[in-house]
């Protein structure tokens, strides 16, 4: 059970947009967008910016990165 909540109030944290850029042989985190407060709200942003050629992720408010863009090292 405490799993289950721990597990909840991750999911319905803090969220927000990580911006990858390439350099030659690298990838870089360029920039970050701001908090929001729902995953599905960040996703939505992720979302549009994936469709304008921009390299995302999501990253929680515990520092844990979901890498939406092709490419993105794991």
């Amino acid at each position: 059970m405490i799993n289950n909540s721990f597990n909840q109030a991750v999911s319905n944290g803090m969220w927000r947009v990580v911006f990858y850029e390439r350099r030659a042989n690298r990838v870089i985190v360029d920039k970050t967008g701001p908090w929001l407060p729902t995953k599905k709200l960040a996703q939505q942003w992720a979302n549009w910016f994936g469709a304008l050629g921009y390299h995302v992720a999501l990253q929680d408010q515990f520092g844990e990165l979901e890498r939406l863009s092709i490419g993105l090292p794991g």
